[in-house]
């Protein structure tokens, strides 16, 4: 069993996590197609060149961490914004980039589009956030 499994989220079969929602309702599937931000790009792309370095980082690592954020964050959270989040998390864990290097890189880029970065809420606001509903799955 994960250490993460929250009680209050499990329901049949046992030890269900918060994350594992496979059969589970979840109303129409929407097929709409979405443009990806710059940063869901970049951050895919870092996460693949790491994982193709001498598996820096690996699917599973990241699987594991995202697994681990409690269900308040990972309910928060978008599935690209898991898996950045999860990314920071595993680079300053194995020595590479510490978490504050990327939250201070964050607030620079941030800056140089007018926009502030939340790091307590992990969202980004500002004159150039995506309308709701546009921004990937």
């Amino acid at each position: 069993m994960n250490a993460t499994t929250s009680s209050t989220s499990s329901d049949a079969p046992p030890y269900r996590g918060y994350h594992d929602i496979g059969g589970r309702p979840a109303g129409p599937v929407v097929k709409d197609e979405y443009a990806f931000a710059d940063w869901q790009k970049l951050s895919e792309a870092m996460r693949g060149a790491l994982e193709a370095k001498g598996r820096i980082v690996s699917l599973d690592e990241i699987r594991r961490v995202f697994e681990s954020f409690g269900e308040d964050l990972y309910n928060t959270l978008g599935f690209y914004e898991r898996r950045a989040e999860a990314l920071t998390v595993l680079l300053d864990e194995k020595g590479i980039v510490p978490r504050a290097a990327v939250l201070a890189r964050m607030d620079a880029i941030a800056a140089m589009e007018c926009r502030q970065v939340d790091h307590e809420a992990k969202t980004v606001s500002g004159k150039s956030a995506p309308p709701a509903g546009t921004e990937a799955p």
